[in-house]
């Protein structure tokens, strides 16, 4: 396997594709946004608005690991620091990578936290 090959299959350039893939997903249906995602991004790999509402999404390309309650206590931190009503998307490939948990953590929490598949 090339080096080009080995970085193509590696777990940031998957989640890259995976931050692209979605935005394209939203691009297609005439909602504006942006990928923001890098090293550290502190739980923002793409932002965007749509008719006035603000939202941020981070995405969790992970295919052999779960989505537990500290990623939805994550977006919760970021969403603290962003204006009232911005609405957190947290993004993987399917529904079934979110623990029982972090469902419950997202569907009682004080923010807007939305879990979504794609």
């Amino acid at each position: 396997m090339t080096k080009f090959q080995q970085e193509e299959n590696s777990p940031v350039q998957k989640g890259k594709n995976f931050e692209m893939k979605i935005e394209k997903l939203l691009t297609d249906v005439n909602i504006k946004c942006e990928i923001t995602g890098e090293p550290g991004d502190k739980g923002i790999d793409i932002k965007g608005m749509k008719k006035g509402v603000k939202f941020i999404i981070e995405c969790k390309n992970w295919r052999t690991k779960n989505i537990d309650r500290s990623i939805i206590n994550q977006i919760e931190g970021v969403l603290s620091r962003q204006s009232n009503g911005t609405i957190g998307i947290v993004a993987a490939p399917s529904i079934n990578r979110y623990t029982p948990e972090a469902k419950e953590t997202a569907r009682t929490s004080i923010y807007n936290v939305i879990l979504v598949d794609n």
